[in-house]
């Protein structure tokens, strides 16, 4: 029995995908099959992310919030 899924889409350089899809072939892989190896090893706790040492990402901030909840379903709309 099958279960229900939900498809992931990343965005990757065409050649970090070349890369990526020599090295499952030589491996005898999947590339979906190593990356959800390694989802779940993240979620499970066997696992830490990686190459995220030494970057500072910006949190994002929602470029609308200052007018969300500015209108009320059924009275302004």
């Amino acid at each position: 029995m099958a279960s229900e899924t939900r498809l992931f889409n990343i965005r990757i350089s065409p050649d970090k995908h070349a890369r990526f899809k020599k090295y499952a072939k030589e491996q005898g892989l999947s590339m979906g099959g190593i990356l959800l190896n390694y989802i779940d090893t993240l979620l499970d706790g066997t696992n830490e992310p990686v190459g995220f040492e030494n970057r500072n990402t910006a949190k994002w901030e929602d470029p609308v919030d200052f007018i969300r909840g500015q209108y009320q379903k059924g009275e302004d709309y």
